[in-house]
């Protein structure tokens, strides 16, 4: 089977990319980032060079390919401090995706990935959300545009041929995450963290799961619509970090603090981001598992646990 992967020199792509590749697929891959892979170790494996935002580029580079599945990963995710910027990559540059793949007839299946963030944090949150939640990211615009995106790639999918399915992914982690200045990596290492998170629920997926699942999203031949993508369990923030980590800090100052921290481009995560903290997104992700009877290799603690110990952030980064 071909699959054209985009944002394929990020996390989840490269991830993708070597999971898929070793189970004997045709894997092109596409991103404004360089190639990772040198292609010369493997034939099944091609890079292109594009920016999603390219219209003419990305066209020109599925009808070229033309796979049977399209994984589409890139996003900005939360790397670009310009609204109108992030809005034509992550909602104009899908747009560019999904409409090249209902004009390319060898396309099958468009895999999109979007985020647990857009549920919102809001009071109203249960223990754990399924799909049929409404969705409110507030005023958090990864979050947004996620939503905005799954308007428009539904909106079309009745003349398309091609069944489209929603991915809203939690946090994967494990041995291969590498990037720095994130959630993940505060928690790993930072050595001071408000006491108001202690308390707080989230949701680690170990990326052995998280390959396995797109996998079987990619084989399955009759899949359609929004599914959540994680694991059956949770981890509370104050069980897997040390209690000497944590400190009191007048919640008021916390979000001006991050506010500087985002403009100064020591974080990643937008201050609109601070609500997950106190209203947390935790999911049911019973119908993807149940439809394919997948159980986890990792809870979500061990998952977080198990990244703590072995992963690839900069070994130069403070957090």
């Amino acid at each position: 089977m071909r699959v054209l992967i985009t944002g394929s020199s990020g996390y989840l792509g490269m991830l993708a990319v070597n999971h898929l590749l070793e189970r004997g697929y045709d894997v092109a891959g596409l991103d404004i980032r360089n190639n990772t892979y040198p292609t010369s170790l493997n034939g099944n494996f091609r890079f292109y060079n594009c920016d999603i935002a390219d219209r003419s580029r990305v066209e020109e580079v599925i009808s070229d390919e033309q796979p049977e599945v399209i994984l589409h990963l890139a996003c900005t995710y939360n790397s670009v401090r310009n609204r109108k910027k992030e809005y034509d990559i992550d909602v104009g540059g899908t747009i560019n995706v999904i409409e090249s793949a209902r004009r390319t007839p060898a396309v099958k299946k468009f895999v999109f990935s979007s985020s647990a963030s857009i549920y919102g944090p809001v009071r109203r949150n249960e223990p754990w959300l399924n799909e049929t939640v409404p969705v409110n990211p507030g005023k958090y615009r990864y979050g947004i545009n996620k939503r905005l995106i799954e308007q428009n790639i539904f909106s079309g999918n009745g003349d398309a041929g091609i069944s489209v399915i929603s991915l809203r992914i939690c946090t994967v982690v494990g041995p291969h995450y590498f990037k720095p200045r994130s959630v993940v990596s505060i928690l790993i290492r930072l050595p001071f963290l408000p006491a108001s998170f202690r308390n707080t629920r989230v949701q680690f997926m170990h990326e052995d799961d998280f390959t396995e699942l797109i996998e079987r999203v990619i084989e399955e031949g009759d899949i359609n619509g929004l599914y959540n993508l994680g694991p059956d369990s949770c981890t509370v923030v104050g069980d897997v970090v040390p209690a000497g980590r944590f400190h009191n800090f007048p919640c008021q100052i916390l979000k001006p603090v991050m506010w500087l921290l985002w403009n100064l481009r020591l974080v990643n995560l937008q201050p609109a981001g601070l609500g997950y903290c106190l209203y947390p997104v935790v999911m049911d992700t019973s119908r993807l598992a149940g439809r394919f009877n997948y159980h986890f290799r990792y809870t979500s603690t061990e998952a977080f646990l198990a990244t703590c110990e072995k992963n690839s952030l900069p070994p130069g980064s403070r957090f």
